[in-house]
């Protein structure tokens, strides 16, 4: 992987500045370098961070390199990084990594055909937290069985929250059955 990638996930995860007083999270290294890697649209980045990811064993490089995958196919509109990041979601076991995999892939397309199962399961959670941000990882999905699960969730959860996500991501990707 370029030099570059590597150098940007080391800032990311950088707390060296931590101690300045008064603290000003918006000078520090990693939030700089957080802003930096939401700007990135070289395609180039693609292959080498998915194999990066694939072979780190690291899960804080591991998360930082999933902001920057998912950044960069946003930025150039990649239609293959979606599905790459939704079969990660079965890898994950960190709860906080895995919550911070589905927000990032809730801003991403997700044409019809893209295999769902992944975020699917995760709603399942008895992880609040998990099953929450797996229910908001269903925007921009053009897949009706995410309409369906969600008009499930509303149908059949009485747990507020659940109600709500489900509602803000039909707001999304509902379609004329999910108005009754």
């Amino acid at each position: 992987m370029e030099k570059y990638l590597i150098d940007l996930i080391d800032r990311m995860l950088d707390n060296s500045d931590r101690d300045m007083f008064p603290f000003d999270s918006s000078k520090t290294i990693s939030w700089n370098a957080l802003r930096e890697a939401e700007k990135l649209h070289n395609p180039d980045y693609i292959p080498q961070l998915i194999t990066f990811i694939d072979g780190e064993k690291n899960k804080a490089r591991r998360g930082r390199a999933y902001f920057i995958l998912a950044h960069v196919a946003k930025n150039t509109v990649d239609i293959q990084v979606p599905g790459y990041l939704v079969s990660r979601v079965a890898e994950e076991k960190n709860a906080y990594i895995l919550c911070s995999l589905l927000d990032r892939i809730q801003y991403l397309k997700k044409p019809a055909g893209t295999d769902l199962t992944p975020i699917f399961n995760a709603i399942k959670s008895k992880d609040r937290q998990v099953n929450h941000s797996a229910i908001q990882a269903l925007k921009n999905s053009d897949d009706k069985a995410a309409e369906k699960i969600l008009l499930d969730i509303i149908s059949n959860s009485n747990d507020e929250y659940d109600l709500y996500y489900a509602n803000v991501t039909l707001a999304n990707i509902g379609t004329k059955e999910s108005l009754p």
